[in-house]
């Protein structure tokens, strides 16, 4: 009887662990989707910040004689830096969708 008893508690034992471990593996994905969701926010407001300096560069530069205003140095380093930071939000979404998708591991 005590065999029997002891061996219910170890079985229910091992089920209460494979639980905790399914739900702190499933903790661990759902952070990294947050984090990196929040990067992917972080570098939207990047890019408004370049789309403000270019606007404004665009302001100054209206009433300038030279009206190639694309080819302005601050313009064409913040229109390279838009593209770039637009890239990176894009894997960074990638990877959130990819965490988020269940089977597939986060893991490096």
């Amino acid at each position: 009887m005590y065999k029997k008893i002891k061996d219910s508690f170890d079985t229910g034992l091992e089920k209460i662990k494979w639980l905790f471990t399914l739900l702190s593996d499933r903790v661990n994905v759902e952070l990294s989707v947050i984090k990196l969701l929040y990067q992917s926010g972080q570098m939207e407001k990047q890019k408004e910040d370049l789309l403000r300096t270019i606007g404004r560069r665009v302001l100054e530069l209206k009433d300038s004689p030279d009206k190639q205003i694309v080819k302005d140095r601050v313009i064409t380093e913040a229109i390279a830096e838009i593209e770039q930071i637009s890239r990176e939000i894009d894997q960074t979404r990638k990877k959130a969708s990819a965490a988020a998708t269940p089977g597939i591991s986060t893991r490096t």
